[in-house]
Formats: structure tokens, sequence, C-alpha cells
């Protein structure tokens, strides 16, 4: 598998790093224009609010004023049933002196209009911003029309337009007395909203959707409202926030001017834009700079490496590094070179070294004395008749002789070395009284365990050349155990017989691992000794002792085990 370069690496980490905040900007961008214009809303509403809810107050007061002259003041009650005009008068005079307490109490109010329906006498009275005549005079004549009275609609405040102007009206009446409170719509609406700090567009609706002060252009077709209970309009170029309230049966629109990238930020949040920016601004100049001081040396390394990797141990880095970093690099580079060069040689004379033992080995295995004893046999059972197992000895000798004339790899598997012992131990027990028994408790897992050839082989021809005794069956038991440690697996074996064992000088020595003269005793032991430790150096351990129970010698190794053979073995699993 191709694996991604350090720079381009660097770069998906710039990137990394320079996306989430450039998502985290349009985030904080986003969020911020949300909140101001929540703000704004919350400002608009907040201001609308306290207009509506002072001008539906004033309607109720106004309201409860007329329902309790109506219906509890024995001056209007006098005055439905009068019919002398003078004494009518005096009435009217005198419930009108009341009118100006609640016009200066309730700004909104435009006017109080008492009408005697039999003396066909009018009072009225009007506030301060509503002092103009044309409208007192058409107010008063829309209410002395013939039959107006029974166009009064007396549950609740109602809509007319009297004399191109638009009222909202509240009536009471007691039979010939009529009491007639009038609201101008576009006064309050486009005047008094702006005692209230309310500079932007005010748009009044029925409940129809009609609009009834106001500009209709400034709205759309359709507006949707969200759940914070405004929304945004768009008419041409210009974009307002609209926020509403509803007043008795009047909808209030009003809408100010909404700049959609207008964003307000707080101090800390300048703070983290500007440094959200200069990162941004600053990464191209750091890959730039990475680029000279990181990439261009590691370039130089590399080609150095594969010119070396050619065959040319001779080469050294030689580039003038500006950093300490790259320099102590450069240093240790050109060491582990010299060191390389040096452990060649070394390699090569260990092979050297490891060519003449395995020589060693294949000589220590072919003994002639055993060849010919065989042979021996062989003849002794052709000539007493004794076919079957003359022809049994010649078949595993020839196994033995060719498995120990013919291996030539480093490492032979584990069940194939237990194969030949077996062969081995079968060998030896051709027409001898005092045969030789091998036992194997083999774990499943160690089947292709790698071991030097003859290794096993060369112990149990250890036990039957030195263990075995007359009159007794030698027994010989090969197990292979998988240990796990907090260094990782090692494979356990062990060769044990129930013979003579060792002496205490042959485990001295044994154990010290001091190598021996091929006429010397126990060469076989020694050169399997040498073979592991050249196999697998320091990782692996051998040791010779005698068996506590039943006497005997046994020889235990402790090898690790190869990754690859691990990786088989959990496939297996």
């Amino acid at each position: 598998m191709e694996r991604p370069s350090l720079r381009r690496q660097l770069v998906m980490i710039f990137l990394g790093i320079a996306i989430p905040i450039g998502i985290l900007l349009g985030l904080l961008l986003f969020f911020s224009g949300l909140y101001n214009r929540n703000r704004l809303a919350a400002a608009a509403s907040g201001g609308l609010d306290m207009f509506t809810t002072n001008f539906e107050n004033q309607l109720d007061s106004v309201e409860n004023y007329l329902l309790n002259l109506s219906l509890n003041d024995a001056t209007f009650r006098s005055l439905s049933e009068q019919t002398d005009r003078t004494r009518a008068y005096l009435d009217a005079y005198e419930i009108a002196q009341g009118f100006p307490a609640v016009l200066a109490a309730n700004d909104v109010l435009m006017g109080v209009v008492l009408r005697s329906g039999s003396g066909n006498l009018y009072v009225g009275r009007y506030g301060a911003a509503a002092q103009q005549l044309k409208q007192k005079l058409n107010l008063e004549a829309y209410l002395g029309q013939p039959g107006q009275t029974n166009k009064m609609m007396t549950k609740g405040w109602y809509l007319r337009t009297i004399g191109q102007r638009l009222y909202l009206l509240r009536s009471v009446f007691y039979q010939k007395a009529s009491l007639t409170a009038a609201v101008d719509l576009r006064l309050v609406f486009e005047e008094l909203v702006k005692d209230y700090g309310l500079d932007g567009r005010v748009v009044v609706m029925n409940d129809s959707g009609n609009v009834l002060v106001g500009d209709a252009n400034l709205l759309p077709t359709k507006m949707e409202w969200n759940s914070a209970g405004y929304c945004l309009t768009k008419v041409g170029r210009d974009s307002r926030l609209v926020v509403r309230k509803q007043v008795k049966a009047l909808t209030v629109l009003y809408l100010v001017p909404y700049q959609h990238f207008g964003v307000d930020f707080a101090p800390y949040q300048i703070l983290l834009v500007m440094g959200a920016v200069f990162v941004l601004l600053a990464i191209p100049f750091i890959l730039f700079y990475m680029k000279q001081e990181i990439f261009a040396p590691m370039t130089a390394l590399v080609s150095t490496m594969d010119r070396i990797g050619r065959g040319e141990l001779s080469v050294r880095s030689s580039v003038d590094y500006r950093n300490a970093e790259f320099t102590q690099v450069n240093e240790t580079f050109n060491r582990m070179i010299d060191q390389i060069t040096q452990l060649k040689i070394d390699g090569y004379e260990k092979e050297l070294e490891a060519r003449r033992n395995e020589m060693t080995a294949l000589k220590l295995q072919i003994r002639p004395h055993f060849v010919l004893n065989c042979l021996k046999s062989v003849y002794a059972m052709v000539q007493t008749g004794s076919r079957e197992d003359a022809q049994q000895l010649i078949l595993l000798l020839s196994r033995y002789l060719r498995y120990i004339l013919s291996f030539t790899a480093t490492t032979t598997p584990l069940h194939t070395e237990i194969e030949q012992c077996c062969n081995y131990a079968e060998l030896s027990s051709v027409g001898q009284n005092d045969p030789v028994e091998v036992v194997c408790e083999i774990d499943p897992e160690l089947s292709e365990l790698p071991l030097p050839p003859v290794s096993l082989l060369t112990l149990v021809e250890n036990s039957v050349k030195h263990g075995k005794m007359i009159g007794k069956t030698l027994k010989i038991t090969i197990t292979a155990k998988l240990l796990e440690t907090e260094e990782g697996c090692m494979a356990d074996l062990s060769v044990a017989d129930n013979g003579t064992g060792f002496t205490a000088g042959d485990l001295k020595q044994l154990n010290s691992a001091a190598p021996q003269e091929e006429n010397g005793q126990h060469v076989g032991l020694f050169n399997v000794v040498r073979r592991l430790q050249l196999l697998y150096g320091e990782q692996a351990a051998i040791a010779f002792t005698n068996n506590r129970r039943g006497g005997g010698a046994r020889v235990e190794l402790f090898l690790p085990i190869d990754p690859v053979l691990q990786k088989k073995e959990g496939e297996t699993a």
C-alpha cells in the first residue's frame, strides 16, 4: 500500500485546521447575525408591545367610562327621557363636564360626542391633538344622520370611515340618548406612535388582512413567521424585520430596516475573528517556510538514502542544514551508515561461522558406528530369517539418512522434526530387547514453529546414547507449549528421558555454554546451543537439568515465536 508523503500529510493537517476555522467563522457570523436579529426583534417587539398595551388599556378605560356612564349616571338617564330642550341642554352640559378628564387621561382618544335624539342636541369634546374643525364636523354630521343610532354597534369597538378618515368608534345609548367615543387611527399610528420611540414604519390591518393604516406596498404577498414571533421581508431592495401585535380587532405590524450582513460583534468575538483570520493568513507562510526548512532537507536526505540503497555505501550526506535538528539527523545518519557497513562485514563473518557449524552438525549426525551397527543388524536379521525386521530396519535407516543428509534450509517445521525423532526412536528399537518409547505432547498452534534442522533429533539421540539402561525401557517425552509473557509469546520445548541423567560436571559445563572440540563429550548438544544462538540471538534460552522425579535428563528450550507465525496461528484460530 502506497503511503502518503509527509508534505501531503502536513498540507492535510493545515487544511484540517483551516477548514474547521472557516466553518467556525461562518457559524460565528451566522449565530452573531441570528443573535443580533433576535435582539433587534426583541427591541422592536418590546417597543411595540409597550405602545399596543397602553393603547389597549386606554381603549378599555374609555369603554369602562362609557358603560359606567350609561348604566349608572342618573343625569344620562334623565337626558334620555327628557323632552324639554332647555332641560336637555343643561343635562348634556353637566355630563360633558367629565369629558375633558377622560380626554386628558387617554391621549389616543380624539373626542367624545353626546347626542340627545329628542332635542337633536350634540355636545362634543375633543383632544388637543384633534383640534381640526373639519374632523369634528364630519364626526358630528355622521352621528346626526337619520337612523344612525341603528347603525351603532354597542358590543364593542367598530370601524367606520368618516370624511375620508378611518375611526375606531365605541357607542353606548339609553333610549334616545347616545354616547360615542372616537379614535382617529391614522392620528394614533402615524403621530402618537412616535412618542414610544418607534421610528420604523407601522401598518395596521383588520381581521381580513386589509391594510387600514400605512403603506400596503411595504408588505409582501405572503409573510412567514418564525417561532420567535417575527419575520423577515424583502420588497425590492429593502429588507425589513417585522413584528406584530393584536389589539382588539386590529393587527399592528411594525417594520424596521434590517441589514442581512450587519454583524455587531462583542469585543471577545472581535478578538476571536481576528485570531482566526490571522491563522488562516499565516498558513501559506508556514507552508513556504516548511518547504524551505523541512521538505528540501528531507528531499536531499532521501536522495542520499536512495543512492545507498542502490549499493553506494561510500556515499554520505554532506548538506549544510540551517537548523540543529536536521544537522543532528544528518550526523546520526552518517554514523548509522558507518555502523551498517561494519554490521554487514560482521554479518558476513557470522554467516561463514554458521556454515562451519552446519557442516559440523552434519558430521556429528552421521555417526559411522551407528550406521555400521544398523547394517550389521540387517545382516544378522537376514541370516536368521527375520526378513520383516530387516526390511523395517532398512526403511527406517533410509528415512534417517535421507533427513540428515539432505537438509539445506536454515529452519524446518516442528512437526517434521518430531517425525524424525519418532523415526529415530523406532530405528533404535528394532531387534532390541529394551525398546525406546517416545511420547509427544505438542500444542497444535506450534506445529509450524521453525527450528534449526536436527536440533530436537540431536537431543533425542543424546538421550538414546547416554540414557539407555539395560533391562529398562527408555521413555523419551517431547513437549511443546505456548507461553504468553509480558514481552510476547514464547515456545517452551523440552526433551526429557528416564535414563541415567546428567552428571553434576556435565550440567555445569552445559549450562555455561562453553564450546567443545569435535572429539569431546556432548559436542552435539553444544552445537545445538550455538545454532539456536545464531538463529535467535539473545532471545533464545536453553536449560540442562535432571528430572526431580524418576531421574533422567531434561533439556528445555525457550524460543521466541516469529510474528509471521503468530499471524498465521491467529488466522487459523
